[in-house]
């Protein structure tokens, strides 16, 4: 294993530290925010991108900006139901299970997001110590082979970010 293999597996035992102590409603909102977020942002880019000039730079800046926005109102609603349940959660058993469901939640959402950082490394390096690193990295080759099912999420302005760039 190389170094990126422990800064990787840090990372995602850190998502998964966090889901547990955050519980399962707020983790799944976190999850369901990013996905709702990437497709809605994926759909209405083009659109607010236009407002900013129609480049590559305004597209991609109206995607992120659409991604923030999306995944905040998400994390919102599910804090207002988190604070609905939070009475049943109270419970012995319903808060353990809660906290368990938390944790796988977060592993999930940490091998997501890591899958996703990974693709856009892997396809415009940044460093040659981060692609060799890639390289040779069990856990990034893994993440990348589970990169594949988010790829047709990305909007085409995310995936041209090599001619901006």
């Amino acid at each position: 294993m190389v170094t990126l293999d422990y800064i990787l597996l840090g990372i995602i035992l850190l998502w998964a530290i966090l889901g547990f102590r955050r519980g399962f409603l707020s983790t799944l909102g976190s999850l369901v925010g990013i996905v709702l977020a990437i497709v809605i942002a994926s759909r209405f880019y083009p659109i607010v991108g236009d407002w900013f000039g129609g480049t590559n730079v305004s597209n991609i800046v109206a995607f992120i900006m659409l991604f923030g926005v999306v995944t905040k109102l998400i994390s919102i609603v599910f804090w207002i139901l988190g604070k609905v349940f939070e009475v049943v959660t109270i419970l012995p058993f319903i808060s353990s299970f809660d906290k368990m469901l938390g944790l796988i939640l977060g592993f999930a959402q940490g091998l997501f997001m890591l899958s996703a950082i990974l693709y856009f490394l892997s396809k415009y390096p940044l460093n040659e110590w981060l692609t060799d690193q890639m390289g040779h990295s069990i856990v990034s080759a893994t993440l990348l082979k589970m990169a594949v099912v988010l790829i047709p999420l990305f909007p085409e302005a995310i995936k041209k970010l090599k001619s901006v760039i």
